[in-house]
């Protein structure tokens, strides 16, 4: 698979990737806001196509994620540029004790970062690094309960950067 030639590109193919994790959830392709929290919820409001893949069954609930590139970093590689760009991708999920539903929403993550390790759509090898004490991967830069849509949710942010070679555009 070739590397990505724009952040557009990265971003679709970061999209994609992230929504073949088996129950994922709703991933938008930026942050969503509504004008009350009834909006707010709809949008990230998801019901599992096979009940039994987890304890939410066939209960809707949030489970949700958006990405936002939080910045992009160009450099000359051998008289081309190399784009290398930082994103943000924050998720959600219902919090239910009796189900401990916190093991679900880390499984949940494991399994988004271990589908980005292995795919070469978002600049790989770049994206894994050179040497071994270099940062790879998806990291988990934090992880939580939080408030979100008034409901007490599960919630992380995650961090990746992916590689592009930028095309000259003329101004």
């Amino acid at each position: 698979m070739t590397m990505p030639n724009t952040l557009a590109a990265s971003r679709t193919a970061l999209l994609a990737l992230l929504r073949s994790v088996s129950a994922v959830g709703v991933v938008h392709a930026c942050e969503r806001y509504a004008d009350g929290e009834l909006g707010f919820k709809q949008a990230y409001l998801y019901t599992h196509a096979d009940p039994g893949t987890d304890a939410f069954a066939n209960e809707p609930h949030i489970r949700g994620w958006y990405v936002r590139r939080t910045a992009t970093s160009e450099v000359n590689a051998n008289g081309r540029i190399l784009n290398e760009h930082t994103w943000l991708v924050r998720g959600y999920l219902s919090f239910q004790t009796a189900i401990d539903s916190e093991l679900i929403f880390d499984d949940l993550v494991e399994r988004m970062r271990d589908a980005v390790r292995v795919d070469g759509s978002l600049g790989l090898p770049g994206l894994l690094g050179s040497g071994l004490s270099e940062e790879r991967g998806v990291q988990v830069a934090s992880a939580g309960p939080v408030l979100f849509a008034g409901l007490l949710c599960h919630s992380a942010a995650l961090e990746l950067k992916t590689r592009n070679w930028a095309e000259w555009r003329k101004p």
